[in-house]
């Protein structure tokens, strides 16, 4: 509960940073206060200020007349107010309408370059991207929102190079309504700034279905995205799906967090499949069985650091009812988890505990699963759990 109301609250704080971010709410802040000014102005040069009549009645005067109406009969006495009414009943004939008018053309052309991608999503943070095109797009876009309940639809932008026509089709669906939209090449710096890719918090490069493109150039398509995603945002969480195995060590040396080989799947899931009688079904049910039990990864907690396997195991089956399958070794992004390992590594005072601490980190292997471990197995720090159960 507490930290559901944590992620809420960072939420509101990041909305809130958002619209003061937004041109249109510093322009409208702006000349809400420069009025406000003029009414103070008119209410001196008029009234005296306090001592002729409450401010409030200055501001409907001014409002009023600013929409070509009157109001209680009032017209300026002094010179002052009369030329401020005068300057006053322009600005309501011809200032009103320009900037109706400069709205109205802004909306539609915010509105045409939305659909188009066109936009730069500037405000956006801690965002997902999605870089490609596949056939199955947008059940996986839902899946995304599922299973990440703590996102919106508006947090998950796409970078593809579908035309036009094909596009504004699949946004228009309701169940897609607020996923944002960036046209190009997902593998160019360019479009990538577009999509706000420096402060994204996650990216999901596709092995893209489209006629035409030849397994070896959609994978070296996947591969200058994930080079240069690296680049821009050395924090990003990077997944990307292959389709020719020989990719996979190149994007792994290079920094990829996840590599997805749906080939080594698929052929695992065959070959074991004339194995065991019903192993598919099986498989099939650890990843989602459609009543929400699943395979997770859970965050360590604090309390289990130097507990061993068998503690953790049994505490989560009596009280979570949730079955814990094994543990994922130094888990995290890479840049993060570096640095923390690092800071860990240093904290000895014996220079040659360092340098071996050291060399551990440079060949330590990021997010590696350990199942069914003893039950003596002592967790340790950057560790997550793999569990089954009902979806957190």
């Amino acid at each position: 509960m507490t930290e559901q109301k944590e992620s809420f609250w960072s939420r509101k704080f990041t909305d809130m940073k958002r619209l003061l971010n937004r041109t249109w709410f510093k322009v409208t802040v702006g000349v809400f206060g420069f009025y406000l000014i003029c009414c103070v102005f008119y209410w001196y040069a008029e009234f005296d200020g306090p001592k002729g009549t409450p401010f409030y009645n200055v501001l409907l005067w001014n409002t009023a007349t600013l929409f070509g109406q009157d109001y209680a009969d009032h017209y300026p006495e002094s010179i002052a107010g009369r030329i401020y009414g005068i300057m006053l009943l322009l600005v309501s004939m011809f200032g009103i309408s320009a900037v109706t008018g400069y709205i109205s053309s802004a909306l539609i052309e915010r509105r045409a370059n939305s659909i188009r991608g066109l936009r730069k999503l500037q405000s956006l943070r801690n965002h997902i991207i999605i870089c490609g095109w596949k056939n199955n797009l947008k059940a996986l876009l839902i899946d995304i929102k599922r299973k990440n309940r703590d996102i919106r639809m508006s947090d998950l932008v796409l970078i593809n190079n579908m035309d036009e026509e094909s596009i504004r089709f699949f946004l228009a669906d309701d169940d897609l309504k607020g996923v944002q939209y960036v046209h190009g090449d997902f593998s160019e710096e360019f479009t990538l700034e577009k999509a706000n890719a420096m402060y994204a918090s996650k990216a999901l490069i596709l092995g893209e279905d489209q006629d035409g493109l030849s397994p070896e150039l959609v994978d070296s398509r996947v591969f200058a995205a994930t080079l240069m995603l690296r680049s821009m945002n050395p924090k990003i969480h990077i997944c990307a799906q292959i389709q020719t195995k020989k990719y996979k060590h190149y994007l792994e040396i290079n920094k990829c967090d996840e590599v997805i080989y749906s080939e080594e799947y698929t052929r695992y899931i065959l070959s074991t499949a004339t194995l065991y009688n019903g192993m598919a079904k099986v498989l099939s049910s650890l990843f989602d069985n459609g009543d929400g039990i699943s395979v997770q990864i859970l965050d360590l907690d604090q309390k289990w650091l130097g507990k061993t396997f068998s503690e953790v195991s049994s505490y989560y089956k009596e009280h979570g009812h949730i079955m814990v399958l094994g543990v994922l070794e130094n888990m995290g992004a890479e840049y993060e988890l570096k640095h923390s390992v690092l800071a860990d590594a240093q904290k000895s005072t014996d220079y040659t505990q360092i340098v071996q601490n050291l060399k551990n980190v440079k060949n330590m292997e990021r997010n590696a699963p350990v199942l069914n471990p003893p039950d003596d197995y002592i967790l340790k720090k950057h560790m997550g759990l793999v569990v089954l159960g009902d979806e957190l």
